[in-house]
C-alpha cells in the first residue's frame, strides 16, 4: 500500500476527529470536508487503508488537545475561591492562565482536555494495534514470517 494512501486516510480521520472536538466553532466545516474525503476515498480506494483513518481520528484530536494544554500555563477553575494547578505554583506570577474544568485523579488534577486526549489517544492506539494484529495474521497465513523467499 502506498504511503500517499495512508497519509490520505490519516488526514481524513484527523479532519473528522478535530471536527468533532471543534464542532461549536470551525468543526462543522472540518466534518464536512472529512465526510467528502471519506466518501471520495471509499469510492476511489475502497476499504484498503481505512484503518489509518481510525488512527488519524484518534491522534489528530489528541495532539491538538495536548498542544493546547501544554502551550501555556493552566489552572483548575476556582472552587470555593481556591485555584489549584500543578503548573502555576504559589509565588509565581502568570498574568492569565487558562482555566479548565478539572478532574481529581490518582496522579493529581487533570483537565478535561487531558481526559479527552487520553480517550482519543486510546482510539489511535487501538487502531495501531488492530493494524499490527492484521499484519501478523496475514503474515502467518501466507507461510511464516510474511517475507518473500530469496
Amino acid at each position: 500500500m502506498s504511503y500517499w494512501r495512508i497519509l490520505y486516510w490519516l488526514l481524513v480521520g484527523a479532519l473528522l476527529g478535530i471536527g468533532v472536538i471543534t464542532i461549536f466553532s470551525i468543526g462543522i466545516f472540518l466534518l464536512a470536508a472529512g465526510l467528502i474525503l471519506l466518501i471520495f476515498g471509499a469510492i476511489r480506494f475502497g476499504g484498503k487503508g481505512l484503518l489509518a483513518a481510525m488512527v488519524g481520528f484518534g491522534a489528530g484530536p489528541a495532539l491538538l488537545l495536548l498542544w493546547d494544554v501544554t502551550s501555556m500555563a493552566w489552572a483548575c477553575q476556582p472552587a470555593n475561591g481556591v485555584t489549584s494547578s500543578p503548573i502555576v505554583q504559589p509565588g509565581q506570577t502568570y498574568t492569565s492562565p487558562n482555566y479548565f474544568t478539572c478532574v481529581n485523579t490518582f496522579v493529581g488534577p487533570l483537565t478535561s482536555y487531558h481526559v479527552l486526549a487520553a480517550g482519543f489517544g486510546a482510539v489511535a492506539l487501538i487502531g495501531v494495534l488492530i493494524g499490527l494484529v492484521t499484519l501478523l495474521l496475514r503474515g502467518s497465513r501466507h507461510g511464516g514470517d510474511g517475507h518473500a523467499a530469496a
